[in-house]
């Protein structure tokens, strides 16, 4: 049995991060009152804050309690990372660009963080697929992954594995695209995969 706030690691897949969006933040531009976006805002705030808070305590949970730092519970700190940073790092810099319809932090930031968005949003995906299939085994092969519980190396290998590919699945086209086919497509003001625009589509999960 999982202990303590390890059993509900809370996730930033409550709302499609800028990546998803592929430039329709820039179409939302106008549809809001003052009010409506002082509103947004701080409910956009407050997800942010609990997304953060909620991770952190799982993190810190598993610093501070060695006997929780079992083969499956390895599993849910890599996702508890994941979520994390998508709250520390990708929703705050897509609060002001749905809000205002404007990228406005550059196109290196802007590329850094369609990188680090999908590889985070896929990640957590990868991590709850492995999460799964260690479910799956602990039922099926009790005898065999209860003896595996201490092997940490293996755990963390397969942690490192779920970074990698979720990186490779998404990364180098974002980061490479407009090199590949010579020129940027994206105006100024906006921030998506290029990708998009010449009929790849790619989506969060």
């Amino acid at each position: 049995d999982l202990k303590g706030p390890l059993q509900a690691p809370l996730t930033a897949r409550t709302m499609e991060s800028g990546g998803a969006l592929n430039g329709s933040a820039a179409a939302a531009a106008g549809r809001f009152t003052a009010a409506g976006t002082a509103a947004l805002g701080a409910l956009m705030a407050l997800l942010i804050a609990v997304i953060v808070a909620g991770n952190a305590l799982v993190m810190l949970a598993f610093v501070a309690d060695s006997s929780l730092r079992t083969q499956n519970n390895f599993f849910l700190l890599n996702l508890a990372i994941s979520d994390f940073l998508v709250g520390a790092f990708c929703i705050p810099l897509y609060v002001p660009y749905v809000l205002t319809g404007r990228w406005i932090f550059g196109r290196s930031l802007c590329k850094l963080w369609l990188v680090v968005d999908y590889l985070l949003c896929t990640s957590s995906v990868f991590n709850i697929v492995l999460i799964s299939y260690d479910r799956f085994l602990s039922v099926t092969r009790a005898v065999a992954y209860r003896a595996q519980q201490g092997n940490t190396k293996q755990a963390v290998l397969k942690m490192v594995m779920v970074w990698v590919l979720a990186f490779l699945l998404y990364g180098p086209a974002i980061i490479s695209w407009e090199y590949i086919s010579g020129r940027s497509t994206i105006p100024t003001g906006e921030c998506y995969p290029e990708p998009h625009r010449r009929g790849l589509t790619y989506r969060h999960t």
